[in-house]
């Protein structure tokens, strides 16, 4: 296996009006794209929005945006951060969509930077690469921003939290947190949690822990960090629902009391009356990776059958039991798994008594 600074790499790259997509700045060689990938690469979606695209020899995390200049005859320069890994496989494609906020991040800081217009402007004129301009203290500051986001970029995915850091996480952290944290990547919903002061040591562990239980199942968009790091780049996370500890807390416990959030509520449960570390979070593991194989696994059957024609709960049970042979499942079991494959794959799923209330709502309006 490659050295990680050797699998991983990181480039910054402009569209320049005539001789298009051109590298700003790496510290990494330009051997795997050609004009064609640029093209391509800068030509793709709309928005300011992260996009992994898997090449057949690698696979990347991209990201498209802009710089207002004044200098440019559009009024603004055009670029693209790109983070590049060359050995293909699923786990680390699944790895590059989990750091999409991390290179958003990176593009903040970027177009903060004011005399980026101006150097690109110099460096386009005179053809001259990054270290032949003038600029110290720019240049500086851009190596500094581009060497702390590749290591952040290229942190592998965390391994098993040792038996004193989860026995810490369970005395310290409320377990309604890792029910709604569950909830969240279940149904595939844009939570930013802000973390007290007193928990700020807390941070790192929090987040590998969760980062481990999902490894092999949901991929989740849910930031944890300071309050500090909030309130400093409150624009950037605009599209995220913004939940303080206390609102969690308040919000589960409604839900828990209306019976919404049942099963996630089982499985931190056990996870926090296990006394066995090791065990707890092994088990908790293997049991999202268990509901994720199912919703899988029935969202694959979805897609082979029509299934915009309504659907019978004991068909799909009799085939989840016979096809992965699994014990008997009960319905509202199914109708969770269903609900997570509505929220999470975005596919609508018609029961057979849907149709039938929907006739008889017709029938009650006329």
């Amino acid at each position: 296996m490659k050295e990680n600074n050797e699998t991983k790499k990181l480039y910054i790259f402009y569209f320049d009006q005539v001789e298009g997509p051109k590298l700003f700045f790496s510290r990494h060689d330009f051997i795997p794209f050609d004009s064609v990938i640029l093209d391509m690469l800068l030509g793709y979606g709309g928005g300011e929005k992260p996009f992994p695209i898997a090449f057949e020899d690698f696979q990347t995390l991209n990201y498209k945006f802009y710089i207002p200049s004044k200098l440019a005859r559009s009024g603004f320069e055009e670029f693209m951060i790109t983070f590049l890994v060359d050995e293909p496989s699923t786990e680390n494609f699944k790895s590059l969509k989990l750091k999409s906020q991390i290179i958003i991040e990176f593009a903040h800081e970027l177009k903060n930077l004011k005399e980026f217009p101006k150097i690109l402007f110099e460096k386009r004129k005179y053809r001259k690469d990054l270290e032949e301009l003038g600029y110290s203290k720019f240049k500086y500051t851009l190596l500094e921003m581009y060497d702390k986001y590749f290591d952040l970029l290229t942190l592998p995915f965390a391994g098993k939290p040792r038996d004193e850091t989860v026995f810490k996480l369970k005395m310290n952290l409320k377990p309604e947190i890792l029910i709604y944290v569950v909830h969240a990547y279940l149904f595939r919903k844009k939570i930013f949690i802000p973390i007290n002061k007193e928990f700020y040591y807390l941070l790192h562990e929090l987040n590998n822990l969760i980062d481990y239980i999902f490894q092999k199942s949901f991929t989740g968009d849910i930031l944890i960090k300071s309050k500090s790091q909030y309130k400093k780049n409150r624009r950037l996370y605009e599209e995220y629902i913004i939940m303080y500890e206390k609102d969690i807390v308040n919000e589960t416990r409604k839900l828990i009391n209306s019976d919404q959030l049942k099963y996630e509520t089982e499985l931190i449960r056990t996870y926090y009356n296990n006394n066995d570390n090791n065990s707890s979070v092994l088990d908790l593991k293997e049991k999202l990776e268990g509901i994720y194989i199912l919703t899988r696994h029935l969202f694959s059957y979805f897609e082979r059958i029509d299934n915009k024609k309504p659907l019978s709960p004991r068909i799909l049970i009799k085939h989840l039991e016979e096809s992965l042979l699994v014990k008997k499942i009960r319905k509202q079991y199914l109708y969770f798994l269903t609900d997570i494959i509505r929220a999470y794959f975005d596919l609508n799923i018609i029961w057979k008594w849907d149709e039938l209330g929907d006739r008889i709502d017709d029938l009650w309006k006329k």
